[in-house]
């Protein structure tokens, strides 16, 4: 099992919409992953009953909304929490995603992931009103961060503490569980900047604003998908499409290079790094760089 191509994971995962994740549902059907989830669910600290929550997704997915409410319950003011308790509210009818929604965007005000659900819904329901005040609120946002560090730095310490896995292995599976989440919204925002919908200068402004929130997002799944749209909209040779060919071109020089890490760093060892830097940064895309310049190598690609 490859510890750095799990880290990997969500870039093609949320891509794409949805995660075909060998490594969660493996990992997720163990003994070891049950062990864990049994222990977990009767502790009543946050981050063990949102892990017990995200390892019951596979197997006992009718019982994780009530693990994730009473993380929430536990610490009501965290955003990632109530993240987490929106993303399995919006998988289990008949519970209702648009109060918890509403809630993340008081939490976080500058975070267009609060918007995500109301885009999916949109376009599910074919309301076109709704959904251009989705992509106008996202356009307007900050940032569209999934909380991708922060979870896997907390929650695989937590899966760990229970001792039915080692800290890699507890690592595995939270970043394979995490990306297995689909996110049909990330493919409804590139769908409706794209074509010749374009030409339409209000159109084209929205979805300027949506790739600069999308490029500034905590993960490189969410900042490559702004850097597409950025260079849909943007003049070829503009700062804006140069800035996005530059994440794109950093993303696969940065891969290549984790991926032959694998097998030079102890896996005890990897873990640890990894967590004590996704508890150090927001965004998957510093975590990386940092990986690099820990392990003595340039960490951005050459000049074109």
């Amino acid at each position: 099992m490859r510890y750095q191509a799990a880290v990997l994971l969500l870039a093609t995962a949320l891509l794409t919409g949805y995660a075909t994740s060998p490594q969660a549902r493996t990992a997720s059907e163990s003994r070891d992953s049950q062990r864990a989830l049994a222990k977990l669910a009767k502790r009543a600290d946050a981050d063990s009953l949102a892990a017990a929550g995200l390892l019951s997704l596979v197997k006992h997915r009718d019982q994780s909304l009530a693990l994730f409410e009473r993380a929430v319950a536990a610490e009501p003011a965290r955003a990632d929490l109530v993240w987490l308790e929106t993303r399995s509210c919006e998988q289990a009818p008949p519970c209702d995603p648009e109060p918890l929604e509403r809630r993340l965007r008081v939490l976080d005000p500058t975070n267009g992931a609060g918007w995500l659900g109301a885009l999916a819904r949109a376009e599910s329901q074919k309301d076109s009103e709704a959904k251009q005040e989705a992509l106008a609120a996202i356009a307007r946002s900050a940032r569209v961060d999934i909380y991708w560090t922060t979870l896997i730095a907390k929650l695989s310490r937590a899966v760990a503490q229970t001792k039915a896995m080692s800290l890699g292995n507890a690592e595995i599976s939270v970043i394979g569980l995490l990306a297995a989440e689909a996110l049909p919204a990330y493919r409804v925002a590139s769908d409706a900047c794209k074509g010749e919908r374009l030409q339409r200068a209000e159109v084209a402004q929205v979805c300027r604003g949506i790739a600069k929130a999308f490029e500034q997002g905590d993960t490189y799944a969410t900042a490559l998908l702004g850097a597409a749209i950025a260079m849909r909209v943007w003049p070829k040779q503009s700062p804006e499409w140069q800035a996005a060919n530059d994440a794109r071109r950093a993303f696969e020089y940065r891969s290549k290079l984790l991926t032959a890490l694998e097998d030079e760093w102890p896996n005890p060892r990897a873990a640890q790094s990894y967590l004590a830097l996704c508890a150090r940064y927001r965004r998957e895309q510093d975590v990386s760089r940092a990986q690099l310049i820990q392990a003595n190598l340039r960490p951005d690609p050459p000049a074109e």
